[in-house]
C-alpha cells in the first residue's frame, strides 16, 4: 500500500475509532472524514470491498453534514452506531491484513 493511501486509511480508522468511543462528532470532523473518504476512494490501490465501504462512508458523511445542528448530527451518529462500528471494523481488518 502506498504511503499516502495508508495515511488516508489511518486517518479514517482513527476518526471512526474516536467517534465510536465518544459517540460525538463535530461538523468539522465529519467534513474531514467525508473528504478523506472521497480522496481514498479515488486511489487505485483500494480493493472493491474497501471501495464499497468508502462509497457508503461518503454517503453517510454527506447525509450527516446536511443536518442543521451539531445536536442533530450527534443524534444521527448515535442512531447509526452500528454502521460506524462496521466501517471501523473494516478498516481494522484492512490494517491487520497489511501487517501480516
Amino acid at each position: 500500500m502506498k504511503t499516502q493511501t495508508k495515511e488516508r486509511a489511518q486517518i479514517i480508522y482513527s476518526m471512526l475509532e474516536q467517534i465510536q468511543q465518544n459517540h460525538h462528532v463535530s461538523e468539522e470532523q465529519m467534513n474531514k472524514l467525508t473528504e478523506v473518504a472521497q480522496l481514498l476512494k479515488e486511489d487505485v490501490e483500494i480493493g472493491k470491498k474497501t471501495s464499497g465501504v468508502l462509497d457508503d462512508l461518503t454517503e453517510f458523511g454527506e447525509k450527516a453534514l446536511q443536518l442543521s445542528s451539531e445536536q442533530q448530527l450527534n443524534d444521527f451518529i448515535q442512531q447509526e452506531e452500528q454502521k460506524i462500528e462496521e466501517y471501523y471494523d473494516h478498516f481494522k481488518m484492512l490494517f491487520n491484513e497489511n501487517q501480516s
